[in-house]
């Protein structure tokens, strides 16, 4: 037969509160009641039931999100990157996480809080994602990240040959879209147009290399003249047009580009799409008032932005998984700056 503490109570004659007293060992009770209790719980064999240590929640993991900005003028997210919040932000509500959001990051600012944030053991974020024009290859936060082992996921890149966890279109397969688009149009004097600026990314070689490998197919080679860089979109396309009036079709590096260089189109007294057609990649560029909307090829911004927290989430909770590589859909956006070369209407 198992006793109970109300059994060493009346035994000692005392309360169940003081037998508990007693029996933890806190202070508060005489000498004599103390040995009576003693006593009592001695001769009936009655020991306090072990407590189980209470379970506290497990500490809420912390995404935290660096914006790299790269040469533009341009800090702050914006465009696509705030559509790439938006998603991240979903995922964190729903998961109950908790998100770091550390903007205006630029390579070689070693006062900035991102950096600090790296070296300080203290503060060293569970896992980190690295988004905007000014992530690389060889980017600081990057190489980072890698050396201290902290999981990184690299938003609307694609660098499969890299330990590196990327989600992000398959920027060869939207420029191919694109140009398959204006050539089922009839177009065969298609014109590529980037900015300087543009160079430093591994994208603009991808998409020239698509559009040289288009051109070639198309028309037996590729035509250097109608490879345009500049300033901006709109400076590219001035030049462009001054020395290759008989272009018909624009294809531009990313959306801003192309809304630069509708805007240098207009400038010369060139309509959009009757003289030119102009489409962009991304989807992410307000055209401004009074321009024709613009027919581009997007993806899932969003999505890229929740896919990315979701992976970079699984890599905290599971060490086993070294990097992953996912690729969303891209899809063409039929506007009005596209339409069918001036001979063929």
């Amino acid at each position: 037969m198992s006793h109970t503490i109300e059994d060493v109570a009346r035994r000692a004659g005392v309360s169940k509160s003081t037998v508990s007293l007693v029996l933890n060992k806190k202070p508060g009770v005489s000498p004599e009641t103390q040995r009576a209790v003693s006593q009592a719980a001695e001769q009936l064999g009655y020991r306090l039931p072990e407590r189980r240590p209470l379970k506290r929640p497990p500490e809420p993991k912390t995404l935290t999100v660096v914006h790299c900005v790269g040469q533009e003028p341009y800090t702050e997210p914006y465009g696509l990157a705030l559509n790439f919040l938006n998603g991240i932000q979903a995922f964190v509500r729903k998961a109950n996480v908790n998100l770091t959001l550390i903007a205006s990051y630029r390579q070689g600012d070693t006062e900035h809080l991102g950096v600090h944030l790296l070296n300080d053991e203290t503060t060293s974020p569970h896992g980190l994602m690295l988004m905007g024009p000014g992530v690389h290859r060889d980017s600081q936060l990057l190489l980072q990240a890698l050396e201290k082992n902290i999981p990184l996921v690299v938003l609307s890149r694609n660098w499969s040959n890299l330990p590196i966890s990327t989600v992000g279109q398959d920027h060869c397969q939207q420029a191919r879209i694109a140009l398959d688009y204006l050539t089922h149009l009839g177009h065969r004097r298609i014109a590529f147009v980037a900015g300087e600026v543009d160079k430093q990314y591994d994208w603009f070689e991808w998409q020239l290399t698509c559009y040289r490998d288009v051109m070639a197919q198309l028309n037996g080679g590729v035509d250097e003249e109608l490879i345009a860089l500049g300033a901006d979109g709109a400076s590219a396309a001035r030049t462009l047009m001054a020395r290759r009036p008989d272009v018909t079709a624009i294809f531009a590096i990313h959306d801003r580009r192309a809304v630069e260089a509708m805007r240098g189109l207009r400038e010369m007294g060139l309509r959009i799409p009757q003289d030119v057609s102009v489409i962009g990649q991304d989807d992410s560029e307000q055209v401004p008032e009074g321009f024709p909307a613009l027919t581009t090829v997007g993806f899932p911004h969003f999505e890229v932005g929740y896919l990315a927290a979701e992976l970079l989430l699984k890599q905290i909770e599971n060490d086993k998984i070294l990097c992953s590589n996912i690729l969303v859909r891209n899809n063409l956006i039929e506007r009005a700056s596209c339409d069918k070369p001036r001979s063929q209407k």
